[in-house]
């Protein structure tokens, strides 16, 4: 999958008080997005003819997990409440290099996928999270899905050059 235009980093959940604060609950495991002078756009996922909202960041407090968060652009609750539910996102050139052996979501999306002998068995569908560790979702060439922990005893290899990942067949189930 080409990487995107937009990386989505998290929503606006509700409005909080009376001053224009909201409560957003971030989809980013990069602590300084949402910090004072960040720049996030806005996008509605109700109505796609609303332009992106550019908002900056003023202040944040409360839980890092759900803050709240003041945009200068926001002055009451009745702006805040015209961004209830939107998403917050950051240009994707701006997301910073990762280190080896880690990926973005979308570069391992429609990878074909081998085995450790070479044979080709199927395309990665997507990778979802999930609290142990990530999952990969592959569509397998017989037409049927399999998930697999994203975890180098199950994918000892990726080589997104190649467009191509090497799936152990320990987890691959029996031909039949």
């Amino acid at each position: 999958m080409p990487r995107p235009d937009w990386v989505e980093v998290g929503r606006i959940a509700r409005p909080h008080g009376v001053r224009g604060e909201v409560r957003v609950s971030p989809d980013t495991d990069n602590p300084e997005r949402f910090s004072p002078g960040s720049r996030l756009l806005a996008r509605s996922q109700r109505d796609a003819s609303l332009p992106r909202r550019e908002l900056e960041i003023e202040y944040v407090r409360g839980d890092e997990s759900f803050p709240i968060i003041a945009f200068h652009e926001l002055q009451d609750r009745d702006e805040a409440e015209l961004v209830k539910g939107w998403v917050l996102e950051v240009p994707a050139d701006e997301l910073p290099a990762l280190e080896e052996g880690e990926f973005y979501p979308w570069e391992l999306e429609g990878l074909a996928v081998f085995t450790e002998g070479g044979r080709r068995v199927g395309e990665v569908l997507e990778l979802m999270e999930s609290p142990a560790n990530d999952v990969l979702r592959i569509r397998l060439e017989a037409g049927s899905e399999l998930l697999v922990p994203f975890v180098m005893e199950v994918v000892p290899e990726v080589l997104l050059e190649e467009g191509r990942l090497v799936l152990s067949e320990a987890v691959l189930p029996e031909e039949g």
